[in-house]
């Protein structure tokens, strides 16, 4: 995947998942999304298997409908739900494995995506002009950052990525030693 579909990539995961960017629906720690995944998705789903059993199907019916009330086909329905909880168990288990550390390390989601950002930006550098000398540039102590080619490069990718101007300087230089 070339510069450009891993930045579009990164954009609309931005725009559809809570991170502390602005473009995001909101912010939301790991953990809080987690807890609201248990109350809100596979727990009521887990309380509607239950309703559903065979021996709540009267609950279902009112006697003035004289045993002709209209049944649906709760199979149907538990199978949909049923894949909406599996969907919503995978990535609680998915968080609950960053929380945890693993299997990269904790990491908040905002600042994963710095870090990938600037890391898929300088690969691509490095891949497209393998002689070209990827440095951090010079610290300006004015303007309190570094500048050059690469900084400025990298924050005008990630400006256009995630819609912030962000020093980026820590994951430049840690994203220069990996290369």
């Amino acid at each position: 995947m070339g510069l450009r579909d891993a930045c579009l990539s990164v954009r609309l995961g931005i725009r559809t998942s809570p991170n502390g960017f602005r473009l995001a629906p909101f912010d939301m720690s790991l953990t809080q999304r987690i807890t609201w995944l248990q109350r809100n998705v596979i727990k009521p789903i887990e309380r509607l298997e239950t309703a559903f059993e065979p021996e709540n199907a009267a609950h279902f019916a009112h006697w003035e409908e004289y045993g002709k009330a209209e049944h649906f086909d709760s199979e149907v329905i538990l199978t949909e739900l049923s894949s909406l909880k599996n969907r919503a168990v995978e990535l609680a288990a998915t968080l609950s494995g960053e929380v945890d550390g693993k299997p990269a390390g904790k990491i908040a989601h905002t600042n994963e995506i710095r870090y990938y950002v600037v890391d898929v930006c300088l690969w691509d550098l490095k891949k497209r002009y393998p002689d070209f000398r990827l440095t951090r540039g010079q610290w300006d102590k004015d303007l309190g950052q570094t500048v050059g080619v690469i900084p400025d490069y990298v924050r005008r990718v990630f400006l256009e990525t995630t819609g912030q101007h962000e020093q980026l300087d820590g994951q430049i230089q840690e994203a220069l030693n990996s290369l």
